[in-house]
């Protein structure tokens, strides 16, 4: 059984074939919402399919534009398991008031992941130390969705406690195959991000592309792929849905 950590399988994208390409492996899908619309949607999609987990969250990319989405998604939080898409975005987002404001959304999901005990999945791009000094101020269970940081601060992840994701842009991204080679398996999870992040430039992730990512991760660790899926499952099961 594979595990797909983080993927948007509400999107268009599989408007057209998404029961074929939710079986079409052995696999369970954590969906990840990020804003009103696909956080609802992520909650039928659990309903629907028996392999599907719903997260639900706030993507902070919609920071300025759907401010006024938050407080219901927060509310929406009661009803899944796992909280995400949440974090920080400073790549999209450079405006120095709206990160801040990225930084409070954040602390409110955050105070709700520690309250009720659930795990979070949390997206950064360019903030990493904003979020690293964030979250010493909460006894949260998380994972650093599709990390692109340095082996440093990756170690400080650890550090807090948190997991590794990896997608299968890892088999034509050798810096991210750096960082797997320094990570104890212990501390890694499997992800797609589909339909973003795939092996190939421009063509649509799907879940199963998680066996591509396993089978790199065996290559660059020389470890049996077996091994692979069942330390990625156990993650999973100790560390994301004990």
């Amino acid at each position: 059984m594979y595990i797909d950590v983080h993927a948007h399988i509400d999107s268009k994208e599989f408007d057209q074939d998404r029961d074929a390409i939710v079986n079409e492996c052995e696999i369970t899908i954590v969906n990840a919402g990020v804003d009103l619309e696909s956080n609802l949607k992520s909650l039928e999609l659990e309903k629907k399919y028996k392999n599907v987990i719903a997260a639900v969250g706030f993507h902070p990319e919609f920071i300025k534009d759907k401010e006024n989405e938050i407080e219901k998604c927060l509310e929406l939080t009661n009803n899944a398991k796992i909280i995400s898409e949440i974090g920080l975005d400073y790549y999209w987002i450079k405006d120095s008031e709206l990160r801040k404001n990225q930084i409070k959304v954040l602390s409110l999901f955050l105070e709700r992941v520690e309250k009720h005990r659930k795990t979070s999945i949390i997206h950064v791009r360019g903030g990493i130390n904003d979020l690293l000094a964030l979250l010493p101020s909460y006894k949260v269970r998380f994972v650093i969705h599709a990390y692109e940081g340095s082996i440093r601060d990756a170690k400080r992840i650890l550090d807090l406690g948190g997991l590794i994701s990896v997608p299968p842009v890892l088999i034509r991204d050798k810096y991210r195959q750096e960082i797997v080679k320094e990570i104890d398996l212990d501390y890694l999870m499997t992800e797609t991000d589909s339909p973003f992040l795939g092996p190939e430039k421009y063509v649509r992730n799907k879940p199963c592309n998680v066996s591509l990512t396993i089978k790199k991760i065996s290559e660059l660790k020389k470890i049996e792929e077996k091994e692979v899926i069942q330390r990625i499952r156990k993650n999973f099961r100790e560390k994301i849905l004990p």
